[in-house]
């Protein structure tokens, strides 16, 4: 249990006084003693113990520290010992006395009172077990008064020659003793102690001589005796033998053995406690099997066994155990059941637990059917007695400690209870303390590393200026190594100038005084160069005079703040040319206003004119004097302004405003264009500016443009007409004509004839062709937009060379292309056409057995589609019409209108690309 404040205070006090504290309770001396001692030590579990005095008050008694003084802070803490009366209550006090404190600093801290309760409540275990052993020696001395002697008489060899009836109460009967020696009857283990006793009482001076040994009787029973022996001598002076009185002190003796194995166990477990709150050792499960093994020994137990309860889940898991080797097996093949109970398997058992109340079980038959759990456990484990002591933490179950044997009514020593309950306190604690400190381990990783990474420079540095620890932005800055800034002084970081000195002790005093200061200054760096710097720097431990500065480079912030400072500068002079040129341009906007050919003016929040310009005068007829502060509409006649209220309102003070009207004004009829924008003024009333423009003549030029429109639109109307009529008339009698010469030329056997006929039969083909195309042609010009869709150009080029194909296989030509990858874009499906097209052209025109190569070159936004032939190629001069209708470079014997490319370029034009020829130089 004295581990718990190790765990929450590990300074060197607190592991001084554990030390102290245990040994004080183990030392051989009196209660009164042990009170004094303890309060002498009690002092150092504080922080500053020699500023601190210590009282201890146990019912009328009190024991005090040397020096003792009641000071001005106290803390106290009080238990009254389970055979003690309210009146004997056990107090602990503490007292600073001339202690000093920082604001809101409190003298005691939690850890500290929370040690002090757990000293008490050690001291009222301890008191405890001081009255019960008192009370035992008085029954024994007691019992030893009332109880008869036992006198006997040896003869020079030892033999017994008379003893006591009374030594029948011990199992031994006298006249079966007669004449046999006396060493028979004396425990085998004491029994060279007896002969060398009976062997030198001839020569001892100081009579009766005196001997605590063991009897034991037929059944192998053993009794202490204290022995007073007497020599016998006859007149002559010969030794005849000796004449003894026993003493029974058998409960005596057991209960000098009972207290010297407690002594013993509660030594253990103090020098146990040691090893646990020991902060450098960081496995405390090594330690707990073997301190569980010795105290299972002491216990004289088959097993010893700690669970500790989870609230949340509502079960018991087993954490240590440890038990004789027959037990052993049965709890590894019940390991199942036993590393984790339920708590509602053991309702009676937790219900005396919530209470702090032992569980005791002498025998398994005698549990109640409630516990039938628990029964069955023990069975399972060959178990007949238990002793299970709960252990609460502030008034909360936190687990439970027991012992058990295969022996029935067990009888277990009395301080078991006390034992068992500050073994699991100590390991408990020794695990949270473990927690605590990897907590604390990990909150100086992070608070280091933190400490290390920060951008600032961070010094931690006494008044005097020694620096005792610095980061590494803190080396960066002054460019020196952790070990040299170590051996500098906060004054050495500072240039030589005598201003800088008095500036940096000014600064350290003031923060002395005033906790905290902040200002700028500047530190030279080890290449000696300097460097501007904000300094914060705050007390950090005022009793020691510890300082903490946080330095930040204001180098780059000094150099910004000059920049800034010539650009402030620098606005100013922009300012001022700004303001001239303003001043310039107000003057002419001003003649601007004046002097603009159309009318401006301003109108208030009731649409009544402010102001107008002199285009305003000349365009109403009216002066200036006689408009201004008139409604908008009093500018016009009578009628007019009925357009104006129609048009008009509120609304042009909110939104921009734009609108055309007709005004009467100097008595003729005027078609004006009216705009207004509102002026959105801070601190002014809100205003309207409003241009009034005459567009009499534009409104007459617009409607004699609108006529001129219609009649363009009933031109290509008529167009339109006439080229769906001259297709419809001219392709019928051609149809007619090319059906006939088919079949004149079928039925015709003269070469002749049949020459002349197939000429016949190409013109009207071409004829044909031309009405087709000229169609086509008229209404993709007459198409301003096409509908677009996403579309793939490989597949595109991959259908119409496959069309193609064998119109290209007919003249022994190959057309080689590599179109493997996707090119997507948006296009109509008309695009086919200018492929086909250009195809059918280069089929044409190139010579047999050539090839044909169709390529796609992609930019950044386009893709160039590339087919190249071997024919004849085309004249410079002939390049820049052959796009243009009825137009071809070579004719010859080769069928066309001369239409095709002219459609070719419309279509393309119509997907906003560009089509053009060029020489293969490859021929």
């Amino acid at each position: 249990m004295g581990v718990g404040m190790v765990l929450r205070g590990t300074s060197v006090h607190n592991s001084l006084f554990d030390n102290m504290f245990y040994e004080i309770l183990a030392e051989d001396m009196s209660f009164d003693q042990k009170m004094e001692e303890i309060a002498k030590v009690l002092p150092q579990i504080l922080r500053y113990p020699e500023k601190a005095s210590a009282r201890i008050l146990f019912g009328p008694y009190s024991y005090k520290s040397p020096g003792f003084k009641q000071g001005k802070y106290q803390i106290s803490s009080s238990n009254i010992p389970k055979n003690e009366e309210k009146s004997h209550a056990l107090w602990l006090e503490l007292f600073y006395k001339d202690l000093s404190l920082k604001n809101n600093y409190e003298p005691f801290t939690s850890d500290e009172k929370q040690k002090l309760d757990f000293i008490a409540k050690i001291l009222s275990i301890f008191i405890d077990k001081e009255i019960e052993v008192k009370r035992a020696r008085y029954d024994y001395d007691f019992l030893l008064g009332s109880t008869n002697e036992i006198p006997y008489s040896l003869n020079s060899e030892g033999k017994i020659v008379y003893v006591s009836p009374k030594v029948q109460e011990y199992g031994l009967h006298p006249e079966q003793m007669l004449s046999r020696p006396f060493a028979d009857y004396v425990c085998l283990g004491d029994r060279d102690e007896w002969l060398n006793i009976f062997n030198k009482i001839k020569s001892v001076d100081n009579l009766p001589l005196k001997a605590q040994i063991r009897i034991q009787n037929g059944n192998k029973e053993l009794h202490w005796f204290q022995n007073r022996i007497d020599p016998i001598y006859d007149e002559m002076g010969n030794f005849l033998g000796i004449n003894g009185i026993a003493n029974d002190i058998n409960r005596r003796k057991e209960a000098e053995i009972h207290s010297q194995k407690q002594s013993n166990a509660f030594r253990f477990l103090a020098r146990a406690c040691n090893q646990l709150v020991d902060p450098f050792f960081e496995d405390i499960d090594l330690l707990i099997e073997p301190i569980l093994e010795k105290i299972r020994e002491i216990l004289d137990a088959d097993s010893i066994f700690i669970y500790e309860l989870n609230h949340s889940e509502n079960n018991m898991h087993l954490t240590h155990y440890t038990c004789v080797p027959p037990l052993k097996g049965r709890c590894e093949l019940a390991m199942d059941k036993l590393s984790s109970l339920s708590t509602a398997q053991f309702p009676t058992v937790i219900e005396k637990f919530q209470k702090n109340e032992p569980y005791y079980v002498n025998s398994i038959e005698q549990l109640p059917d409630s516990e039938k759990n628990l029964k069955g456990l023990l069975t399972t484990l060959d178990i007949e007695s238990a002793q299970i002591m709960p252990v609460h933490v502030e008034n909360q179950l936190v687990g439970f400690i027991g012992v058990v044997s295969a022996t029935k009514n067990k009888n277990w020593p009395s301080y078991s209870d006390g034992l068992l309950r500050i073994l699991f306190d100590s390991i408990f604690n020794a695990k949270e303390r473990g927690k605590t400190y990897m907590m604390l381990d990990n909150t100086m990783h992070l608070y280091r590393s933190l400490f290390d990474r920060s951008n600032d420079a961070i010094l931690i540095h006494s008044s005097e200026g020694a620096i005792i620890d610095a980061n590494r932005s803190a080396c960066k800055i002054i460019g020196c190594s952790h070990s040299d800034m170590l051996s500098m002084k906060f004054a050495d970081l500072y240039p030589q100038e005598s201003k800088y000195m008095a500036q940096s002790k000014s600064a350290i005093q003031n923060t002395l005084n005033e906790g905290s200061t902040r200002f700028e200054s500047k530190m030279k760096h080890m290449d000696d160069s300097v460097i501007d710097v904000e300094i914060s720097s705050s007390v950090l431990d005022k009793e020691n005079n510890i300082m903490l500065s946080i330095v930040r480079d204001i180098t780059e912030r000094k150099k910004y703040e000059l920049e800034l400072e010539n650009y402030r500068k620098h606005l100013e002079e922009l300012v001022d040319q700004r303001t001239s040129e303003l001043q310039t341009a107000n003057s002419w906007v001003s003649a601007l206003y004046d002097n603009a050919p159309i009318g401006i003016g301003v109108l208030n929040k009731d649409l009544e004119l402010i102001d107008i310009n002199k285009g305003m005068n000349e365009l109403t007829g009216i002066s200036r004097e006689n408009i201004v502060g008139k409604s908008l509409f009093s500018i016009c006649t009578e009628g007019s302004s009925k357009y104006l209220d129609k048009d008009l309102g509120a609304g042009i003070l909110e939104k921009q405003f734009s609108t055309e009207l007709h005004w009467v004004c100097n008595k003729k009829h005027i078609c004006i264009q009216f705009n207004s924008q509102p002026l959105g003024l801070k601190d002014s009333p809100q205003k309207v500016i409003f241009t009034a423009q005459d567009i009499t003549r534009r409104k007459q030029a617009e409607i004699a443009l609108k006529d001129y429109a219609d009649q363009l639109e009933k031109s290509n109307e008529m167009k339109d007409l006439f080229t769906d009529i001259m297709r419809h008339d001219l392709l019928n009698p051609a149809n007619i004509v090319k059906g006939f010469t088919d079949i004149l030329i079928k039925k015709e056997k003269e070469e002749k004839k049949i020459h002349f006929l197939s000429k016949i039969r190409d013109s009207t083909e071409r004829l044909i062709d031309m009405i087709e195309n000229t169609a086509y042609l008229s209404k993709l010009e007459s198409t301003e937009t096409l509908e677009l869709q996403k579309m793939d150009l490989g597949q595109i080029l991959t259908s119409c060379i496959s069309e193609m194909s064998p119109l290209a296989e007919n003249e022994n030509m190959d057309i080689i292309y590599d179109l493997q990858q996707p090119y997507p874009l948006k296009a109509n499906p008309i695009i086919k056409e200018v492929f086909i097209n250009l195809l059918s052209n280069a089929i044409k025109y190139s010579p047999s057995e050539s090839s044909i190569h169709i390529g796609v070159q992609e930019n950044d936004s386009s893709f160039k589609v590339m087919i190249k032939d071997r024919g004849s190629g085309i004249a410079d001069d002939d390049k820049t019409y052959i796009f243009n209708r009825f137009n071809r470079a070579q004719k010859g014997s080769i069928k066309g209108t001369g239409l095709g490319l002219a459609i070719v370029k419309r279509i393309v034009d119509l997907h906003g690309g560009s089509v053009g020829v060029e020489d293969n130089p490859q021929g």
